[in-house]
């Protein structure tokens, strides 16, 4: 078939049928088979669906952060979570939920039907929208691991004093979680 096709593309186009032409077509536009092609794809059905699953696993990871809370605040003068870890995990929730669940679940929405609404066989900038979405993995999963290793931000998603200031939030936290979201804000605009 592929022989065929590359035979078929060195002919004249007006000798071609329309079936030879799809063919063409279907070759340039496929995706590489297997787990390398899905995510080396450009295809912006591909990508929508990355971001969909990504943002869900987020969801998943925002939801235990929730049960957590909750446990803490079950019941009066709980010691389940320390003040640090309870403020680092209402912080992580929030942040999973507004920046890598919400907006990314948003975008994915976009990113998959758009193309297919106006009719276009893919989304304007392809590559930078795949690279976008690398952006918005690592940057999740980097903030994650900060969490894990103890130096997550801890002044709630939305970063207002008096938490943020430096009195009740010293070291480097806040500054990293604010150059992660910024990674994050740039990607989605």
């Amino acid at each position: 078939m592929d022989r065929d096709v590359a035979d078929n593309a060195e002919m004249p186009a007006d000798a071609m049928t329309e079936e030879q032409e799809r063919a063409i077509l279907d070759q340039t536009w496929r995706d590489d088979p297997g787990l390398w092609g899905r995510l080396s794809s450009i295809n912006h059905k591909t990508i929508g669906r990355r971001f969909i699953t990504t943002a869900f696993c987020f969801f998943i990871l925002g939801g235990i952060l929730a049960v957590l809370m909750r446990v803490q605040l079950a019941r009066p003068g709980n010691t389940f979570l320390g003040p640090d870890l309870y403020n680092q995990i209402f912080t992580m929730h929030g942040t999973t939920m507004m920046f890598l669940f919400a907006v990314p679940v948003m975008e994915a929405m976009a990113v998959f039907l758009v193309p297919l609404m106006v009719g276009t066989r893919s989304i304007a900038f392809p590559r930078l929208n795949a690279f976008g979405y690398w952006i918005y993995l690592f940057g999740g999963i980097m903030i994650y691991i900060a969490f894990l290793l103890n130096v997550g931000p801890d002044t709630g998603w939305f970063s207002y004093v008096p938490l943020a200031g430096p009195a009740y939030s010293p070291g480097k936290r806040v500054d990293f979680w604010a150059q992660i979201i910024d990674a994050l804000s740039g990607r989605i605009s």
